[in-house]
């Protein structure tokens, strides 16, 4: 069971204040990003379930947990996990949904990954990928979001093993009115984060800014919160400028340059956190 990651080994670590006022803009797009990657993870809280219970039954090189009702009535989960024989530090593993009364081999994935241990519990290289089309077909309930989304996919890899920690992901969401119009666009979001042991850290994402740009934002900062952020434009009529964003340990703007608005530089440089790790 120790394959499967728990959140807080994969979750974002960015200090807040709950004493914020006027935070940096980009600051709070890199918080509200973090929510969205912290908020993606949830679902590892189902491996503290699973371990609430005893395998009950046998694979080759490996072990199963359940069947098990599912929260949703008419459903029910397994939650197999497999050692590779020529790889014993490799292990496989799925956790799969049916509907109660079907074939005992009939099952559909939901979460299925790998991990490799290579320092101790939960510490390795691993991957994990979550997918609901198969299980929106065969009428699983899958859940929307406060905008209204679906999720398609959420693809996280991760390495654990030894500073610095990194774990990309990658979400595919359906709009809100995939429903009626069908289940054939989605839009996608990418974000990778890494850690040092001494609290810095850094987030790389994709996001739309007031002015309707979109933009790739690099955000750093120490692990008392202070930090900077370069967000270049990706898409718009500016693209390839760049805004750079400085804040304190408070998270309030210390300096700020904008290529495309010579206007909007205000602050002093030399307050910006010199960060080369990361």
């Amino acid at each position: 069971m120790n394959a499967v990651p728990a959140e807080q080994d994969l979750s974002v670590n960015m200090p807040r204040s709950n004493l914020l006022v006027n935070e940096a803009e980009l600051s709070k797009l890199t918080h509200d990003t973090v929510a969205t990657f912290n908020g993606a993870l949830d679902f590892l809280n189902a491996a503290d379930v699973i371990r609430t219970y005893q395998p009950n039954g046998h694979v080759p090189n490996g072990r199963v947990w359940g069947p098990v009702p599912a929260e949703q009535p008419g459903w029910q989960w397994h939650f197999v996990v497999t050692r590779l024989p020529e790889m014993p530090d490799h292990f496989e593993y799925a956790f799969e949904l049916q509907q109660i009364g079907d074939a005992a081999d009939h099952w559909t994935a939901f979460v299925t990954g790998w991990f490799k241990a290579s320092a101790g519990a939960r510490k390795g290289q691993g991957s994990f990928m979550m997918t609901t089309d198969d299980l929106r077909n065969a009428g699983f309930p899958v859940g929307v979001n406060a905008k209204g989304e679906m999720l398609k996919y959420l693809t996280v890899t991760y390495s654990t093993a030894d500073y610095p920690i990194n774990v990309t992901m990658d979400i595919g969401l359906y709009p809100a009115d995939a429903a009626s119009t069908g289940y054939t666009n989605y839009g996608m979001i990418h974000i990778a984060y890494e850690a040092q042991a001494n609290g810095q850290g850094a987030l790389e994402f994709e996001a739309t800014d007031a002015k309707g740009n979109n933009i790739t934002v690099v955000t750093r900062w120490l692990a008392t919160g202070r930090g900077r952020a370069d967000a270049t434009v990706t898409i718009g009529p500016v693209m390839g400028q760049t805004r750079t964003q400085c804040w304190d340990d408070m998270f309030r703007e210390t300096y700020n340059q904008t290529q495309w608005d010579p206007t909007m530089t205000r602050g002093d440089a030399s307050l910006c956190p010199d960060i080369p790790t990361l």
